[in-house]
């Protein structure tokens, strides 16, 4: 019965393991086309260089650059429209680097005091949050959540600093691993529209998801370290791969999407470091280098074929069941052959058996018994 079924292809529907039920197979994706919107010197102040972005959502952009200490907006279409810092009144900004925007607040990390800058859309600071007393060490990427709290990669110390709109520390995620949990040089956090937080895990070359509990719940390799992470509307990860100069594509489970970059399709300009999407009907995403940003415009392909997220244990159940079934018949039909072979040795042999007895007119007569031994006798 249970071979008939696999044969035939017909599928119990039981809860299979990973709870909830089957996800739809996301969409692929692909770079439709690549367009340079800025490089440094051409478009953006010359001296610079490129460390984090983000995208407003109005559709503008919000960049730092860690070697002339200030941040800047540029238009969708890559046009300057501001530049702020490296002072504001009393505060100097001393090596930017995440930026986040939410709603009108404009938050920029110094990991060099180390503090969180909030401005406003004109480039006022609005107050400092500082992280000193948290003992951090090499902060990178920034990030916020719907309800507006900020989050840290503290990448030195292996962790994501929680806090909230006005400073106050709330949590820290993760610690010092290789296992389900743990983080080994974080650089850059994004969030799925299900509140699923997706980690970039710079020396483990993974991607690690986090639930709305803070608790890890999956992770993959991306044979590469990757230093950001972008997450779309349908919940598919984008993950820079800066030294081949591609873009790995990702389903909120790990299974490939797509790979942008590759020789023969469109290429991408800059060396990837971070990557943002553009927050409209348009698939659209930012692609940072140290040099410049490039927009690719991306179209949605056919779902590639995924696998490796949930296993069915009723499948490997039955499979485990023909298996044992099997070895408990050949170990069974080898301990009878003996005993069979023992049991016709001991039986008396007959010539012809019915009902235990031979026919009457079979039988050997005593005087047949006696013929015999003396014909050679009489032959004399």
């Amino acid at each position: 019965m249970a071979i008939f079924v696999g044969v035939t292809g017909f599928e119990i529907q039981l809860p299979r393991f990973g709870g909830g039920p089957e996800r739809a197979p996301s969409p692929g994706v692909r770079a439709a086309a690549a367009s340079p919107l800025l490089k440094v010197g051409a478009g953006a102040p010359p001296g610079g260089e490129l460390a984090f972005l983000a995208v407003e959502p109005s559709g503008n952009l919000f960049v730092s650059d860690s070697k002339r200490h200030t941040v800047m907006r540029f238009d969708p279409s890559g046009h300057l429209l501001s530049e702020f810092g490296p002072t504001f009144g009393d505060a100097t900004l001393a090596e930017p680097a995440g930026v986040a925007v939410a709603g009108d607040n404009f938050y920029v990390l110094d990991r060099g005091t180390p503090r969180i800058f909030r401005l406003d859309a004109t480039g006022r600071l609005q107050a400092t949050l500082s992280l000193e007393t948290l003992g951090t060490y090499g902060l990178n990427g920034l990030a916020t959540d719907l309800a507006g709290n900020l989050y840290a990669a503290d990448t030195g110390r292996n962790r994501i600093l929680v806090l909230s709109p006005t400073g106050q520390v709330i949590r820290e995620v993760g610690r010092g691993g290789t296992d389900l949990g743990g983080l080994t040089q974080p650089w850059m956090v994004a969030f799925a529209p299900d509140a699923t937080m997706f980690v970039a895990d710079w020396e483990n070359s993974r991607i690690e998801a986090w639930n709305t509990r803070f608790e890890a719940t999956n992770a993959w390799s991306t044979g590469f370290h990757p230093a950001g992470v972008a997450v779309d509307q349908v919940g598919r990860i984008f993950v820079p791969d800066t030294e081949r100069r591609r873009i790995e594509v990702y389903s909120a489970q790990g299974a490939a999407l797509g790979e942008m970059g590759l020789p023969g399709s469109t290429p991408i300009d800059v060396a990837p470091k971070q990557v943002a999407l553009a927050r409209s009907a348009r698939l659209a995403l930012y692609v940072l280098g140290g040099d410049g940003v490039v927009r690719l415009d991306l179209e949605n392909t056919a779902p590639p074929p995924q696998g490796g997220a949930d296993v069915d244990l009723v499948s490997i159940g039955v499979l485990g069941l023909l298996v044992a079934v099997m070895i408990f018949a050949v170990l069974s039909r080898r301990g009878r052959r003996p005993a069979l072979a023992g049991a016709a040795l001991d039986r008396p042999v007959r010539l012809q058996a019915e009902n235990g007895a031979q026919r009457q007119h079979q039988q050997t007569r005593a005087d047949q018994d006696l013929l015999i031994a003396n014909q050679p006798e009489r032959e004399q």
